[in-house]
């Protein structure tokens, strides 16, 4: 699904849906609030059960600034596949199957591992509507799914704003895979919340999908077409907002656990897949346009330590993925940094305590936004 904010920065990952790393027992995992009073105004999670979230408080010079991730988890394009995610153990399709998540990468409040945002008041925004925050559709089912996403970020920044948002210095709004997408959609109308005098910026990780099964279904079933940003359903129908280039997703599951093992036909198809999203991520104006694209075998790199700070071969100009967000952030470098020793992918450390590691994979891209 492509999507343009008004000013768009991104980071290019090859997508291995992965679970937690081992290193996130070592983080702090604050409580998971509940927002009961959404509930009255319809938004829900797809089985009617309240939004959530988490929130770690800032502190000293961070205390006013925020910084809001939106969690990934793909998302349903059918009733049915609504229902199985309200009723399973996940936690993406209902709160009351939600546990607390340990903050980690860009989240974490370890000063050595996050050196540009661990004192910030920093949010993760559970994920649990099925539509990366853009469905609200007033039909439903006494026993849902309910389908309102849009409702659920609106009601959650509302609250944070009662919390002192409103009255923030920086603003950072991320979001990793669906989360990512979700960035990108609310990235424009988020920052009109805030006085000009308020730094906001956007970091959409893993997020720049090319390709989109039956994407007409995602939009109509949710009702998102009305969320999706302006500039993009003024010149085309909401449910064409997908590219058409293919991904061999059923390929040998080889290749999710050795790149040496892909046939040189899935190769091919990687590289020529490659060239099509940096044909797309450097068009139009660079000047205010970060990006930090690199080649690793993984999905979501601003979540797990090992890619946020720490594995050497997610860097890039000797720059972690850390470094480059912060420096961006801060207007310290334009950070325009593209592997271009890798035509394919490579294999970046595979941490052997994620449980999910390696069970899907695509390309994709992420976005930083200015404005």
């Amino acid at each position: 699904m492509k999507m343009r904010s008004k000013n768009l920065v991104l980071a290019l990952a090859v997508l291995v849906f992965y679970g937690l790393q081992g290193v996130q027992a070592m983080a702090n995992a604050p409580d998971l609030i509940k927002l009961h009073t959404a509930v009255a105004i319809g938004a829900v999670c797809l089985d009617g059960s309240p939004p959530a979230y988490q929130l770690d408080w800032g502190k000293e010079d961070g205390a006013k600034n925020w910084l809001l991730h939106l969690q990934g988890g793909y998302w349903c394009t059918t009733t049915q596949e609504c229902q199985t995610r309200m009723n399973d153990s996940s936690g993406l399709g209902s709160s009351t199957k939600m546990k607390r998540s340990y903050f980690s990468g860009i989240l974490t409040n370890n000063e050595t591992l996050n050196p540009y945002f661990y004192n910030w008041n920093r949010v993760f925004v559970r994920y649990c509507d099925g539509s990366c925050f853009t469905g609200d559709k007033q039909e439903f089912s006494a026993d849902g799914p309910y389908y309102r996403g849009s409702r659920v970020f609106s009601a959650i920044i509302d609250e944070l704003m009662k919390l002192g948002m409103k009255n923030a210095q920086n603003v950072l709004l991320s979001g990793s895979s669906a989360g990512g997408l979700g960035t990108m959609v609310h990235c424009d109308r988020f920052r009109n919340r805030f006085p000009t005098s308020t730094k906001f910026k956007c970091l959409s990780d893993a997020s720049y999908f090319i390709t989109l099964n039956n994407p007409s279904g995602f939009v109509e079933l949710h009702g998102s077409s009305k969320n999706l940003p302006e500039t993009c359903t003024s010149k085309m129908d909401a449910a064409l907002i997908a590219a058409t280039v293919r991904l061999p997703v059923n390929t040998s599951r080889s290749c999710l656990y050795n790149l040496t093992g892909c046939p040189d036909t899935v190769r091919k198809q990687w590289k020529n897949l490659r060239l099509k999203i940096l044909q797309e991520v450097t068009m139009g104006d660079l000047s205010k346009r970060g990006l930090f694209i690199n080649s690793c075998h993984t999905h979501s790199q601003s979540e797990f330590q090992s890619k946020w700070l720490g594995d050497p071969k997610s860097m890039l100009d000797n720059m972690t993925i850390s470094e480059a967000v912060g420096k961006w952030f801060n207007d310290e470098k334009l950070v325009q940094l593209i592997d271009r020793k890798h035509s394919s992918t490579k294999q970046c450390v595979l941490d052997a305590s994620e449980p999910n590691a390696c069970n899907n994979y695509t390309w994709g891209a992420s976005y930083l936004c200015n404005t």
